[in-house]
Formats: structure tokens, C-alpha cells, sequence
């Protein structure tokens, strides 16, 4: 397939590294010094820190975004999406979307568009070092499921995708999906950010942990999925990337925007009630950015 990955965040960089193997692969980026230098020295994937296999993807500005492409990869982060998606309001693009990004913010704009939309959700750890280096930091899958694109479509794209070394799995349904990687990134994200700290110490630390279940419960019963369930997922993906810095973590530590609103935001726009822990963490982390 002639895949556009837009975005060369750690995501954007990781899905065009292992997806270039298989595929046809440009990536769009939004400066000029980030494509100058993937172009010049290629993509750098390094796997638990120690190997360096080099890639090679051409990278494009966003003002050259092409319409002949069969698949555009979203990996840009909520705060980019508006600026990105002007030009898929026009008639030439036509070929299907993928969307990874965290939080639920982004629905009700990617719902109007014409195109058959997905939507991801990304269970690999990326740390990005500089423009064009990027550190896989564990094993996990994509998972995918239909928006607005037909069956059949997804079907075709998981099949074409999926890799042994970067699996590509489909699910049915894509809220369910969504709302628990909601769950998950609105506890871990956070207070990761808000203490600067690792993931692991979501449950290593005894105080921090006490703040994680209040979240976890909150979005659990916001978003109605079980609490028990939910706090469980929260441990599991701690403990597995304990390691990781978070998103919005390095969003903070970088001064970038971060997907606050499409996350912590979003859960609190769906409440019926108040959620003080929840209401606590969002404007910490306001405070901080």
C-alpha cells in the first residue's frame, strides 16, 4: 500500500519504521528542521535501548500532503488535529483515515468527515530523542476499529497491516475500545506529569496509587465500565510500562501542548456528577502548562 503517516511525534516515527518494511511509506511533518534531517539521515528505531536499525521513509511537509495515497495514518496529537484535517474537507481526498490519538476529544470532528474512518488505539511504548530517532521501549498491538468505513474495508486493512513484529488487530467496537484507553490514560497520564515520575510509580507509590484508584473509579463510573475492571487495567499497563515516561508527561517536560482536554477534559464534560480528583489533576495540570 502507499501509506501517509502525518505526525512525527514518537508514534508517527514508530508506525513508519516498521510499517515501511512492508509498504510504501511517506511521512508528513509539520517543520521544516524535522524533515531536513530525516531526509538527510533516515529514521533511527532503537529496540530496548541497544539496537540501532535505520530506516529509510522519505519525509514531506503537510503543505505537500498528496491525494494519492491508499491510507493516511493520523498520529498528530489532539491540540494538531484541527490544522491537520482541512485538507481532507476537500473532494481529492478520498482513500480511508486511521486516527491514533489518545482521549475521545476528536470524535465529533472526525465523525463529519467524508472519507471511511478508523480508529486506533496504540499499545506500544515510543520515546522520542530527537527529530529522527525513536526508541521502541515494548512489545504490544494496534488495535483498530470502524468509525465509518465498512467491514469489509477494515477487514482489508488489518490484513494488509498486520506484521509478526508489529501485530494489527481489529475489534468491533469502537467505543468500547476508546473509552478504555480513555480510562487508562486519564489516571496514568496526569500524575505521572503532574509528580514527573515513571509510570510504575502509579502503583509502586503508596500516595500516588491512592490518587489513581480515586481517578480510575471517577472515569470508570463516567464512562460505565466496571470499577473493579477498570483499576485492574490501570495496575496491568502500569506495571508493563513502568519504565515508560508518559505522553503527557513529556509533553510538559518538552512545554508542549498536551491532550489534556480530549482526556481528563472530556471525561469531565461526560459527568453527571462531580468528580473532585479528577477536577483536581486537570487544573494541576493547567497550572503547570
Amino acid at each position: 500500500m502507499k501509506i501517509a503517516v502525518i505526525g512525527g511525534g514518537s508514534i508517527g516515527l514508530l508506525v513508519s519504521s516498521y510499517l515501511a518494511k512492508n509498504h510504501d511509506v511517506s511521512l508528513y511533518v509539520r517543520r521544516i528542521e524535522q524533515q531536513t534531517r530525516i531526509n538527510e539521515d533516515q529514521i533511527h528505531l532503537f529496540k530496548d535501548s541497544v539496537s540501532d536499525r535505520i530506516v529509510e521513509v522519505p519525509a514531506f511537509s503537510i503543505e505537500q500532503l498528496r491525494s494519492n495515497h491508499d491510507l493516511y495514518i493520523i498520529c498528530v496529537k489532539q491540540p494538531q488535529l484541527k490544522e491537520v484535517l482541512e485538507p481532507f474537507y476537500r473532494s481529492l481526498f478520498t482513500a480511508p483515515l486511521l486516527f491514533l490519538q489518545n482521549g475521545m476529544g476528536h470524535i465529533a470532528v472526525i465523525e463529519s468527515l467524508s472519507q471511511q474512518v478508523y480508529a486506533g488505539v496504540i499499545h506500544h511504548g515510543a520515546y522520542r530523542t530527537s527529530d529522527n530517532h525513536v526508541h521502541h521501549l515494548g512489545d504490544g498491538s494496534i488495535k483498530i476499529a470502524s468509525l465509518t468505513g465498512s467491514d469489509s474495508e477494515l477487514d482489508r486493512l488489518q490484513v494488509a497491516l498486520n506484521q509478526s513484529d508489529f501485530p494489527i488487530q481489529q475489534v468491533t467496537d469502537w467505543e468500547s475500545l476508546l473509552k478504555e484507553k480513555v480510562l487508562i490514560n486519564a489516571v496514568i497520564n496526569p500524575l505521572t506529569a503532574l509528580f514527573n515520575v515513571a509510570n510504575g510509580e502509579i502503583v509502586n507509590n503508596n500516595h500516588i496509587a491512592f490518587l489513581a484508584k480515586k481517578i480510575s473509579a471517577e472515569t470508570a463510573i463516567t464512562l460505565q465500565l466496571p470499577i473493579d475492571k477498570a483499576w485492574e487495567d490501570v495496575v496491568r499497563t502500569a506495571e508493563a510500562t513502568k519504565e515508560n515516561v508518559s505522553s503527557m508527561r513529556a509533553d510538559i517536560q518538552a512545554k508542549r501542548p498536551t491532550e489534556l482536554e480530549a482526556i481528563s477534559g472530556y471525561v469531565l464534560k461526560k459527568a453527571n456528577q462531580k468528580l473532585p480528583y479528577t477536577n483536581f489533576v486537570y487544573h494541576a495540570i493547567l497550572a503547570l502548562s
